[in-house]
């Protein structure tokens, strides 16, 4: 499923897998069949939709798979305007099972669609920081009930070193020789503001790499895909459609800068932001906590909108690529998935109490 919460499910069930102390199986819509199959984790494809015929079906799985714990995520690309998603941690506590869910978004996320999933408890796991203090104290309120963790996210990618007969091919490929490779990488939203590449960069100097899907039956995705199609844009972009994260990876690592001109900010939860810091690229980003060029990270925060702050980023650090970059900004799978065995642990534990 092209997501990145499903990236981040993904992700999350393989590292919890591989410990050898979990079991983990994930219940999804019938068009997420792995083939092949994971060695670390069972996929249940029962929903057909998430209509509320799949309840009973659904319901029926977790009864026969028995589970310690539920863990929901939210949103999902794949939830579309479904309902049921959004009711099934009622269901689950009136069957008595404890559960956990994880926002990725802030508030108001799914609307009063999240109302059900305030007021049960159990535990919620957000990947933003300081979530409590951006919640309206009235939701707050219905939430009281839930212990709170912050666990952060981590790449998406595989952190890659790349020779220079590689460079070289990758470049041949996607630039040439006389152009700066300046690449985007994620899903195509609004909010991720992509038509800003193009005020940005200058198509007789840069070549744009757009990692991502694009399709013109999409609204947003059409106004990119017209920009591409006209002069002097023509020929100084490509746009790679969905590809493996060691393909990602590469292009990402062999890139002079990556921009990511998120247009209300990013930070730490930005699966696209870490991956291609793992890579050790100069990254350009906006946020609205932090500002400048951060050397120990190779990332330079502008703030958000702000194009000529942007712009002077861009031909200050491009093809920045320090030898000691620190990658501190960085968490592994494996101290995320310890990190929610330890509050799985906790939240079953409390349940017991009760």
């Amino acid at each position: 499923m092209k997501c990145g919460v499903g990236d981040y499910t993904k992700f999350l069930a393989n590292a919890l897998g591989e410990r050898g102390d979990v079991s983990v199986a994930v219940l999804t819509d019938e068009k997420a069949r792995l083939n092949p199959p994971s060695a670390y984790f069972q996929v249940f494809p029962v929903a057909k939709g998430w209509k509320f015929s799949d309840m009973a079906p659904i319901l029926e799985t977790i009864r026969h798979f028995r589970p310690d714990i539920v863990h929901i995520q939210f949103p999902t690309q794949g939830y579309g305007r479904k309902k049921l998603p959004w009711l099934l941690s009622i269901f689950l506590a009136a069957m008595k099972i404890p559960t956990i869910q994880t926002w990725h978004e802030y508030y108001p996320l799914g609307g009063f669609m999240n109302i059900p999933n305030a007021i049960v408890g159990g535990g919620l796991i957000v990947v933003r920081p300081n979530y409590l203090e951006k919640m309206p104290s009235w939701f707050r309120w219905l939430n009281r009930k839930k212990h709170f963790r912050y666990i952060p996210n981590a790449s998406p990618l595989p952190s890659v070193s790349v020779n220079e007969e590689e460079r070289s091919a990758i470049r041949s490929n996607y630039a040439g020789q006389s152009k700066a490779l300046v690449a985007y990488f994620g899903f195509a939203y609004p909010e991720k503001n992509i038509e800003a590449l193009f005020e940005l960069c200058d198509p007789h100097r840069h070549q744009l790499v757009l990692v991502c899907d694009l399709n013109a039956s999409d609204k947003y995705h059409s106004v990119i895909l017209q920009k591409i199609r006209v002069e002097p844009w023509v020929k100084s972009v490509t746009v790679t459609g969905f590809l493996p994260a060691d393909e990602v990876a590469r292009i990402l690592a062999v890139a002079d800068v990556v921009v990511l001109p998120f247009r209300d900010g990013g930070g730490s939860w930005n699966t696209s932001l870490l991956g291609a810091i793992s890579q050790g690229t100069f990254v350009l980003t906006t946020s609205t906590e932090e500002r400048g060029y951060h050397p120990s990270q190779n990332i330079y925060f502008a703030q958000p909108g702000n194009i000529d702050e942007m712009k002077n980023a861009l031909e200050k650090y491009i093809g920045n690529r320090p030898i000691n970059n620190s990658q501190d900004y960085l968490k592994g799978w494996n101290f995320v998935s310890n990190e929610h065995v330890d509050f799985y642990k906790s939240i079953i534990a409390k349940s017991t109490q009760h």
